[in-house]
């Protein structure tokens, strides 16, 4: 119970950055977003040589924030992730939620429907720790966006493509 406490408390404090961010104007549904990725995980070996690794899905909502920065959106994204045996035995897959801050940038100077992403956030699973990411984007439609994302989380690396439904 005690490893799930952070995530209630990041989920408790959505409706108040929601509220808090856009003026009193409470929960706006067209600042949501869902998304789905698939990814490849790494877990690189503490003995050096070689590395395991194994796909993975994750599912993700997020909220866009407030933000007084030209062409940088920004949202806080909460989701599971789940992926499948490193090796046969117990215990040998990693699972479990995770919360990111993330900002797109804007990229009109190459192509008005491309951005680029950072992340930062904390995952509350089996692989628990500070995660940091970075990729790029490409909006399919003003409502379906597709990203690529590298991310480095406490024990290992994620390589994942995603599909996002903004509202």
């Amino acid at each position: 119970m005690k490893k799930h406490i952070p995530l209630l408390l990041a989920l408790s404090s959505l409706p108040l950055m929601a509220q808090a961010d856009n003026h009193g104007k409470g929960f706006q549904p067209e600042r949501l977003q869902l998304g789905a990725s698939v990814s490849q995980n790494v877990v690189d070996s503490p003995f050096g040589g070689s590395h395991v690794d194994a796909a993975g899905l994750s599912i993700f909502a997020g909220y866009e924030l407030d933000n007084d920065i030209d062409q940088v959106k920004t949202t806080v994204e909460i989701g599971y992730s789940q992926t499948d045996d490193f090796f046969k035995g117990p215990n040998s897959d990693i699972s479990g939620f995770w919360v990111a801050g993330v900002a797109e940038k804007q990229l009109p100077e190459i192509n008005p429907n491309l951005f680029a992403i950072a992340r930062l956030g904390l995952d509350i699973g089996d692989d628990d720790g500070i995660l940091l990411g970075a990729g790029a984007g490409f909006h399919l439609t003003p409502k379906v966006d597709v990203r690529g994302e590298y991310i480095n989380k406490d024990a290992s690396s994620v390589y994942q493509a995603s599909f996002v439904l903004n509202f």
